[in-house]
């Protein structure tokens, strides 16, 4: 049985070439047209499959975990390829079942006529099949960590236009809120409130609540929170905009503003440190 292991081994590496060009003739239209659209070349993209094919033979006659070693090095290269390039999981994962067809294509003969005992036909697929999906496995943890890398980009994004610190003048910037306040989001206005008045050394903020439509005690709460930050590193806080129909139900909630600046709109609070908006 190992001479039949190296025999195919030694087999699948002298024609690693011809094996690589065979599995185009597995690939999808559309996984050919995006290849073509990237940069990548057909000879470098059969060198990198015939690498593979020296990596599946080695492991039937070579020590197994150096081998396994190159396999995870290869794809992780490959998968960071295929990222750059564009190309969906699911067509990168395709390809790889297809090696398995191209290597018993090539025993097609000697498995007809039963050259092979069963039990190395078992053997070899204890070999190879591990290595091709731990490949599988290596293409999607890259995927995986791309695409968080991708969401938390967007997230982070859509954060600072949730949160907008907009400055207006020296050590002055305005903070408009739009939207329904939640917990998370409050605790966004906090940190990007501190960051920003860091940042720009704010003097004054002021928090414009006219596009928030309700503010119930969870909300004032984490309202006074904000205010009491900033307090503390030397930012006078104003809340401007709130509207009447807000006011009277934020009185008949029993929630006590008196903690925090309140003016009745922008114009009003810039009036106040000297900034008049005709001259802004």
């Amino acid at each position: 049985m190992k001479e039949e292991l190296n025999y195919i081994g030694n087999r699948i590496i002298n024609h690693k070439h011809e094996l690589a060009k065979e599995i185009e003739n597995y690939e999808k239209g559309s996984y050919v047209q995006k290849i073509q659209h990237s940069d990548l070349s057909r000879e470098q993209i059969l060198a990198w499959r015939a690498r593979l094919f020296q990596f599946l033979g080695e492991s039937l006659i070579e020590e197994y975990q150096e081998v396994e070693e190159k396999v995870v090095a290869w794809a992780n290269s490959i998968g960071e390829e295929a990222v750059d390039k564009q190309i969906p999981l699911n067509e990168t994962i395709a390809i790889m079942g297809f090696y398995r067809s191209v290597i018993w294509n090539t025993f097609d003969r000697e498995l007809q006529e039963n050259q092979f005992a069963a039990i190395t036909v078992l053997d070899v697929n204890k070999f190879i099949n591990p290595l091709l999906d731990k490949v599988i496995f290596q293409f999607s943890q890259i995927y995986i960590k791309h695409n968080n890398e991708v969401y938390e980009k967007a997230q982070d994004k859509l954060n600072q236009l949730s949160v907008p610190v907009v400055p207006i003048a020296d050590r002055v910037a305005v903070l408009p809120v739009i939207g329904e306040i939640d917990p998370d989001r409050a605790q966004l206005i906090m940190e990007k409130s501190l960051e920003k008045s860091a940042q720009y050394q704010l003097q004054y903020l002021l928090i414009d609540i006219s596009g928030v439509p309700e503010i119930d005690t969870t909300v004032a709460h984490f309202i006074f929170q904000v205010s009491h930050s900033l307090e503390l590193v030397g930012v006078d806080t104003t809340l401007t905009g709130i509207r009447p129909e807000i006011a009277r139900s934020v009185v008949e909630k029993g929630v006590n503003f008196s903690q925090v600046k309140t003016r009745a709109n922008l114009k009003q609070a810039l009036n106040e440190i000297g900034i008049s908006l005709e001259k802004a």
